[in-house]
């Protein structure tokens, strides 16, 4: 196994593609109310925001900002996955 790089410009390119193939494999898992399928298009939203941010951060030259706008955004989609709002439709 290889050691993760320093690198922050890299670590962001990294994190961002696997961050991205995460969020393309999401899917509401209820859709039993508008309220809460408004809320989770309201923060997949703020998902998509940060994400936005991330790439931009680091066509900027700005990687420690990229990597924690990422965070962000994962910390997000962690939480819909936490509280069982949502699940990977590419999941095996």
């Amino acid at each position: 196994m290889t050691e993760p790089s320093e690198n922050p410009a890299e670590r962001a390119q990294n994190y961002i593609i696997s961050f991205e193939q995460a969020l393309h494999g999401l899917v509401p898992k209820k859709k039993d109310s508008l309220v809460r399928s408004l809320n989770i298009a309201r923060i997949t939203d703020t998902i998509d925001r940060y994400l936005k941010d991330a790439r931009y951060y680091l066509e900027h030259d700005k990687p420690s900002t990229s990597l924690a706008s990422i965070a962000y955004a994962e910390g997000l989609l962690d939480a819909l996955k936490f509280l069982e709002l949502t699940e990977n439709s590419t999941a095996a």
